[in-house]
Formats: structure tokens, C-alpha cells, sequence
């Protein structure tokens, strides 16, 4: 289980992001292709799937013999703590808004980057698209974070657990802007804790993916970048 961690980590850093799809894989890619400008991103996203979220439902499954529901593959089984997820959206939404105008996340976000801008404009349709992939991210981030290490772990120290998931968590965020790195200590915390009460990861998916929408959209308004039908 912990094993997994760096392997994943170091595997998805060096061969699963847009960089090295750039520079190894784009140049194989015919340039008349549809959306062949989201490529990297859709590359980026697919990556994620494939390293946490199909091999630790493979390792569930092959090695550890086990149901994937055990590890938060499954719909909450209990809603005691819903009201917490609505919370967390509350309050990231100040944080958000005012992150939206700082120059280092003007820088990142929206988190395509300007592979989305065409023509000046950014069109609905590659704009929705994109976000189905960014949801692809967040099912794969939550269910290896929040599922298969949380819980995992959790039939071992309990919820001790989620001390272990957070370092490598928030590590995965260095690069971002520093703010977001010290808030996703706060947002691992407590999204493990709502895991393991819920059986299920699930709901973080929906929380975490909504402020990424929301940071894109006024990342956006912040550029000036109309949507274009």
C-alpha cells in the first residue's frame, strides 16, 4: 500500500503529464486532428486514470483479493456528514474569488491554460470538453487519495491514515501557487475524515471538482476571454 505511493507519484510525474506527451508523443500526432490542441491536457487527465485510479482497482481486486467498495468505490452509505461538503464549498468560494486575482494563479488557471483560448474567444463546446476530462482527474485523484489509500491503510493504524495520505497529497501539489498547497493540508484532512464516515469518496469528487470549475470560470473572467458559441 504505502509502497504504491512514490512509485505512482514518481511514474505519473516523469512519464503521466503534458510535458512529456509534448515532447515525445506530439510530434507523432497528425496536426489536422480535432482538438489536437487539448491533446496534452486530455494525455494529462488519461494519465491520472490510468495511474490511481485502473491500477489501484486492479492491485483491489488481483493482489489484495478484495471488494473495490471496501476501499470508497462505492455511493455513500451513510449522510450524517453531508452537510460538511456544502460547508467546505462555502468556504473555499472567498478563497477562491480572491485567489482568481492574484498574478500566480492568473498564471495557472484556468488550469488548461490558453489551450482552450481559440481566436481570442473560448469556445463552449472544447471548454465542456475539457472539464469532462478535468472531472476524469478528480474521480482518479479522490479515488487513489481518498479511497484506495485511506482505506487501505485504515484497516492498519485507522484513521491515523489520513496523516500518512496528506504529505504525499499536498506534495503532489508543489508547483501550484503556494496558497493552494497550504490549503489542500486543510481540504486532504477533512475530505479523508468525510471518507471514511461515508464509506465513500465519492462526494469529494463533486466538492473538489466544483471549486475547480468555479477557479476556471473567474480565472477566465479575470483574462477577459469571452465564451464564443
Amino acid at each position: 500500500m504505502l509502497l504504491s505511493i512514490p512509485l505512482v507519484m514518481t511514474t505519473f510525474w516523469y512519464f503521466g503529464r503534458s510535458g512529456f506527451y509534448q515532447q515525445y508523443l506530439e510530434p507523432l500526432v497528425p496536426p489536422d486532428l480535432p482538438l489536437r490542441h487539448l491533446y496534452p491536457f486530455f494525455y494529462f487527465a488519461l494519465s491520472s486514470v490510468v495511474l490511481r485510479l485502473l491500477l489501484p482497482l486492479a492491485l483491489i481486486r488481483l493482489v489484495l483479493r478484495r471488494s473495490p467498495g471496501d476501499y470508497g468505490f462505492r455511493l455513500p452509505r451513510r449522510f450524517e456528514y453531508t452537510w460538511a461538503y456544502g460547508l467546505l464549498w462555502l468556504a473555499v468560494i472567498p478563497f477562491i474569488a480572491h485567489a482568481a486575482g492574484m498574478p500566480s494563479f492568473q498564471q495557472r488557471y484556468p488550469f488548461c491554460g490558453e489551450a482552450i483560448l481559440r481566436d481570442g474567444a473560448v469556445p463552449v463546446l472544447d471548454f465542456l470538453i475539457y472539464q469532462a476530462f478535468y472531472g476524469l482527474v478528480f474521480v482518479s485523484g479522490e479515488g487513489y487519495w481518498r479511497g484506495f489509500v485511506v482505506f487501505g491503510l485504515r484497516r492498519h493504524i485507522g484513521d491515523l491514515g489520513i496523516l500518512v495520505m496528506v504529505t504525499p497529497y499536498v506534495m503532489s501539489h508543489y508547483g501550484k501557487p503556494a496558497a493552494e498547497s497550504y490549503a489542500a493540508i486543510l481540504t486532504g484532512l477533512v475530505l479523508g475524515f468525510l471518507a471514511l464516515r461515508h464509506g465513500s469518496f465519492w462526494l469529494g469528487v463533486a466538492v473538489h471538482w466544483a471549486a475547480a470549475l468555479a477557479m476556471d470560470l473567474l480565472a477566465i473572467r479575470q483574462h477577459g476571454w469571452p465564451f464564443a458559441w
